[in-house]
């Protein structure tokens, strides 16, 4: 039978590759290997997995680590996924220990970005602690409601009436610019406000200014007249003849 010589030199090579072969075995798969670029790492089995995290820690003037595609027209930089449950570690976080920004977008288009939800469409975007305004930041919904459900400035306007009596004409001041016209119809004074918008489907509310009135003024839209109001101050129901009652007065339009 025929012998084999194993010499001092082959031992110890033997035991250089057993050394180099238990740290892996060890620690876990891929730990401790270099990044094989264009790979998957640390395996193209998917079942293989590192078990403790890959730390790139560095101490310069600009950043840690740069990734980006120079493909023109498709690609982007980096992609992160993760498994995490609710209430555990989010997929990505950023955490500035000096006080400044943790994160900055920056884009060339008009879009700077987008939260997507795949399951429960009703929860919130995103969540904060700060209590400052966002500057530039455009809500379109509030409390469930769209920007076109809340009154514009334009729809809540209001028209204060003065009338001095006597043979003075009744003045309108307000923010669209109303005028007032008064007549006698029926023993009464009817005030007509003219809004110069349509305020056809609106509410109206008149008041008296001054000292405590037992007047109650009546208003309605005037037929035909989508810009108009008209409010009935009545008459002092005086006999024979009742004299119409005349006097200053604010009127409101909610629409």
């Amino acid at each position: 039978m025929k012998r084999f010589r194993f010499s001092g030199r082959a031992a110890v090579i033997c035991s250089l590759i057993l050394a180099l072969g238990i740290p892996s075995v060890a620690v876990g798969f891929g730990e401790g290997r270099n990044l094989l670029l264009g790979k998957r790492n640390p395996s193209s089995n998917p079942a293989l997995a590192l078990n403790s995290e890959t730390e790139i820690i560095a101490d310069n003037t600009t950043f840690g680590t740069r990734q980006s595609n120079k493909r023109d027209g498709d690609g982007g930089g980096a992609i992160y996924g993760c498994r995490s449950n609710p209430g555990n570690e989010p997929c990505i976080r950023s955490v500035n220990l000096k006080g400044g920004r943790a994160f900055e977008f920056i884009t060339v288009g008009k879009e700077g970005g987008r939260i997507d939800i795949g399951g429960d469409k009703s929860g919130a975007p995103f969540t904060t602690n700060a209590t400052g305004v966002a500057t530039g930041l455009n809500s379109d919904k509030l409390d469930g409601k769209e920007a076109a459900d809340f009154a514009a400035a334009t729809s809540l306007t209001f028209a204060a009436i003065s009338d001095p009596g006597g043979d003075a004409t009744p003045t309108a001041a307000g923010p669209t610019g109303p005028t007032v016209t008064r007549a006698t119809v029926d023993g009464n004074s009817v005030y007509t406000v003219d809004f110069k918008r349509d305020v056809s489907k609106c509410s109206y509310t008149a008041a008296p200014v001054g000292s405590p009135s037992d007047v109650t003024p009546g208003v309605s839209a005037v037929a035909n007249q989508a810009n108009q109001v008209a409010v009935n101050w009545g008459n002092d129901g005086g006999t024979p003849t009742p004299a119409p009652t005349r006097g200053s007065f604010h009127l409101q339009v909610i629409c």
